[in-house]
């Protein structure tokens, strides 16, 4: 077999994986019962909503991905191990729980840095303590929802009571036996 049909098998695989199978019986069961109960219409105005929404959420994920590849690559092993690696401890969870506030954007830029700071070394209690610090206390919701929105009052509120849930969480993970493993593409 030629390294070109190898690679191709290799992408199918990582695309119609289990994952895939399960959300493909979802979605035609889903599917199935939306037509039944509300009609072909309704199935097709579905089809041209998620082709729409497909339309501006896969460029953002192309360049979320890109990025945190080139992150991966200009970003030295030795320092995210320094920093947040395995020896890092308790500081490392801090410092990554800092990160996770100040990193912006939404799941599209957050996951595939997760993915990175793994590949380069981070440990667990690290990866936890950023992904809680990005969705209970990241800066750039708070400035432009919450403190809007809400008020001063509510949102320094909820950020004093969800302020160290970054932080405990991360810890809790350092305890927890289990490793992560974000498996190399071809083994999901």
């Amino acid at each position: 077999m030629t390294e070109a049909k190898s690679r191709l098998r290799g992408w199918l695989g990582d695309i119609f994986d289990r994952t895939f199978l399960v959300f493909a019986c979802l979605l035609a069961a889903s599917s199935g019962a939306v037509y039944v109960l509300r009609g072909p219409e309704m199935v097709s105005r579905i089809l041209w909503d998620a082709a729409d929404l497909m339309l501006i959420v896969a460029p953002r994920m192309l360049a979320a991905l890109l990025l945190a590849a080139f992150i991966q690559v200009l970003v030295p092993r030795d320092l995210v191990a320094r920093l947040i690696g395995a020896e890092s401890g308790a500081r490392g969870v801090f410092i990554a729980s800092i990160a996770g506030a100040l990193t912006p954007g939404g799941p599209l830029t957050c996951f595939p840095m997760v993915v990175a700071l793994h590949a380069s070394g981070a440990h667990q209690g690290a990866l936890i303590a950023y992904l809680t610090a990005w969705a209970m206390l990241g800066a750039q919701r708070i400035l432009v929802w919450e403190l809007p929105l809400m008020g001063n009052e509510f949102m320094l509120t909820r950020l004093a009571a969800s302020f160290a849930l970054p932080v405990i969480a991360g810890l809790i993970a350092l305890k927890i036996p289990l490793r992560l493993k974000v498996p190399p593409r071809g083994e999901v």
